[in-house]
C-alpha cells in the first residue's frame, strides 16, 4: 500500500521527483507523461486518442472544449482557444487591423482621388495584407466619418479623397 502523504509530493510521470506543494509534475515532465500515455494506449497518436474518444474532422474536439466553456469561440473568426489564447489572437488581430488601415490611410493620402473595394483590397494585397471587402468598406465608411473621404455614389461603395 503506498503511503497517500509520500505520493502527492512526487512528479505524476514516475521519475520519483519531489515536487512543490499543489503540484504533480516537475517542470515539463506533463509532456513526458502526456507522451509515454499516447504511446502505451493510442500508438503515440493524439489523432488515435481523439478518434477513440469520438472526436475528428467532423466532430471537432475544439467544439466540444467550447460547448463545456473551457474553451472560447474569437467574436470575428472561427479562431477557439484557451481564453488566454483568445486574449493573445484578438491582440494580434486588432495590431493587424491597425497596420492595415494605417497602410490605407496613407495610401489614400498620398495617391488620392477616387476609391473603390477594389482598389483599396489590391493595395493592402501589394502591402503584404490579406484584406476582405466587407473590411475594406468598414475602413472606408469610417474615415468618411473622420473627414478624409467623401462617398460620392449613394448605390455603390466609391468614394473621393477629400484631403491629403
Amino acid at each position: 500500500m503506498t503511503d497517500n502523504a509520500t505520493t502527492l509530493n512526487r512528479c505524476y510521470c514516475g521519475c520519483q521527483t519531489t515536487v512543490g506543494y499543489g503540484r504533480t509534475f516537475a517542470p515539463g515532465h506533463d509532456k513526458i507523461a502526456e507522451a509515454a500515455f499516447l504511446a502505451a494506449h493510442h500508438h503515440g497518436s493524439v489523432a488515435e486518442l481523439l478518434k477513440s474518444q469520438g472526436y475528428g474532422p467532423d466532430n471537432p474536439v475544439t467544439d466540444a472544449a467550447v460547448k463545456a466553456g473551457a474553451w472560447k469561440q474569437c467574436e470575428h473568426c472561427a479562431y477557439k482557444g484557451a481564453p488566454e489564447s483568445i486574449r493573445n489572437h484578438m491582440a494580434k488581430v486588432q495590431k493587424a487591423e491597425s497596420n492595415q488601415r494605417e497602410t490605407l490611410e496613407k495610401s489614400l493620402r498620398a495617391l488620392g482621388g477616387t476609391w473603390d473595394p477594389s482598389r483599396g483590397m489590391q493595395t493592402l494585397r501589394d502591402a503584404g495584407f490579406h484584406p476582405s471587402e466587407k473590411y475594406i468598406r468598414e475602413v472606408y465608411r469610417r474615415l468618411a466619418d473622420d473627414g478624409l473621404l467623401e462617398k460620392i455614389d449613394e448605390n455603390r461603395a466609391i468614394y473621393f479623397v477629400t484631403e491629403q
